[in-house]
């Protein structure tokens, strides 16, 4: 059977949103004898431009291309003309299904029918709404590919007329909505975060833990009340000053501040931290690890997490952990009292492409 290209481009179960790139003719590898599959890095947003499977129920091409044949070639013919493209083979899981019997009592069969699909998938975007994105999807619906005339069936429709006329936006699908959400750049926050000493861009770790925020200005205004205008309310910026404070903790878990209590040296010396400054806050993180069940997590957690405090009365009360560091300012006459939050946040960490 001849391979079957579906212009409708199964949403497959995973959420619709891709990469993309450029449709200008920009220099792109396109070498006949590799192939091109698509990996976690690219994206996220893309374009799916084709579908590809066998129309054989048992899903054997006995005539024309295979689907990854017809996918290959189509991915060649678009790096030719300056668009990126991959291609993603799935596998459809197992499935069962409900049936009922002759006396029609319900029971579960295996849905043997499993349709392996090859998929193209071209550009590379960091957003749907991207200009590029949309300029380069209209570009694709209009090609009528020269390797997708003959050795493939391909049923036209008064809405899809041409061959790729289907195509659309939608995420990498090999990333989880987490990951997705992870890759989004915000200019401003690579500016504010790059070329910054112990940026937590700079960490190696998938994870980190985050044990102090230091927040921006807020004001709160009772009913009835005049909103201050937008001089008054940034008069003093206390964004900079959250910055400069978590800036300044950094600089004292990294170096060899804390002098402990009975001469017993601090835990609070040589911490790896990082510091990250967002559009309402400025935070410090510590450690680097591998997945949310990293056995060093625990560490970091028992050193910064709240402990039970004996109180002169004999009550007895969790209390957040607090450094206090003599010896700042200008005058090197200044204290500085930090207290960690009470409970410490494992995130991700942001990774700028």
């Amino acid at each position: 059977m001849v391979a079957r290209l579906f212009l409708s481009l199964m949403t497959l179960a995973f959420c619709t949103s891709i990469l993309g790139s450029s449709a200008n003719g920009a220099t792109i590898e396109a070498d006949p004898g590799k192939k091109y599959e698509l990996t976690k890095n690219r994206g996220p947003w893309m374009i799916s431009v084709a579908t590809f499977h066998s129309a054989s129920p048992d899903g054997v091409t006995r005539k024309g291309k295979s689907p990854e044949e017809a996918a290959h070639e189509l991915i060649i013919e678009l790096r030719e003309l300056g668009m990126p493209a991959y291609m993603y083979v799935h596998e459809p899981d197992q499935q069962r299904v409900s049936v009922k019997d002759v006396l029609g009592r319900e029971e579960y069969k295996k849905n043997l029918r499993r349709v392996r699909s090859v998929l193209v998938i071209a550009g590379n975007y960091d957003d749907i709404d991207d200009k590029l994105a949309q300029d380069s999807l209209k570009w694709i619906k209009k090609l009528n590919p020269e390797c997708l005339q003959t050795g493939v069936v391909f049923q036209a429709t008064e809405a899809r007329p041409t061959p790729l006329s289907g195509a659309f936006l939608t995420i990498n699908p090999l990333l989880s909505p987490e990951e997705v959400q992870q890759n989004r750049q915000d200019p401003l926050l690579v500016r504010l975060n790059s070329g910054q000493e112990y940026s937590l861009y700079e960490n190696p770790g998938e994870y980190t833990l985050v044990v102090k925020r230091f927040l921006g200005k807020s004001q709160t205004v009772k009913p009835g009340d005049k909103l201050p205008s937008i001089t008054q309310f940034l008069k003093d910026n206390d964004l900079d000053d959250a910055g400069e404070a978590a800036q300044e903790l950094v600089t004292i878990l990294r170096g060899r501040y804390d002098e402990g209590l009975n001469n017993s040296p601090g835990i609070f010396n040589e911490v790896e931290a990082y510091v990250w400054h967002d559009r309402h806050e400025s935070f410090v993180t510590v450690g680097s690890f591998s997945s949310p069940n990293d056995g060093a997590i625990k560490k970091y957690m028992e050193a910064f997490s709240p402990r039970l405090v004996t109180f002169e009365n004999g009550s007895q009360n969790f209390q957040p952990v607090h450094l206090s560091i003599a010896g700042f300012g200008k005058g090197r006459n200044e204290t500085r009292l930090f207290v960690f939050d009470p409970e410490p946040q494992l995130i991700r960490v942001p990774k700028k492409r």
